[in-house]
């Protein structure tokens, strides 16, 4: 099972012109090009971060986040907006914190 939020090690699977296709139990998640390491094959294993992109889809990075599931951190804060705020953990896509999880009013670079 994957452990979303942490790092997995995960068997490439297959190989597509955008990246690599990584297979657990859960099913096959894509690793972007971007983030694959120079020389990777299929068969090859990878530990990588699994987390939820922008349309909600499980996708993995070989990037390091700041912190991960069941850790805590002092993140700075990038953007405020009418739902929560949006913080830097490290990955392009930033973190969200609703306003029903924040204890104060958060401001853009703050931590």
């Amino acid at each position: 099972m994957l452990a979303l939020g942490d790092f997995n090690e995960l068997e490439v699977a297959r190989a597509v012109d955008f990246g690599l296709y990584l297979t657990s139990d859960d099913g096959d998640l894509l690793i972007p090009g971007k983030y694959v390491p120079e020389g990777t094959q299929v068969g090859d294993w990878l530990r990588v971060f699994v987390y939820r992109d922008s349309e909600d889809r499980l996708i993995a990075t070989t990037l390091e986040p700041y912190v991960r599931v069941n850790e805590f951190a002092a993140l700075t804060v990038r953007d405020v907006t009418a739902v929560g705020a949006f913080l830097d953990w490290g990955l392009e896509k930033d973190l969200f914190l609703p306003y029903s999880n924040q204890w104060r009013n958060l401001r853009p670079a703050s931590a």
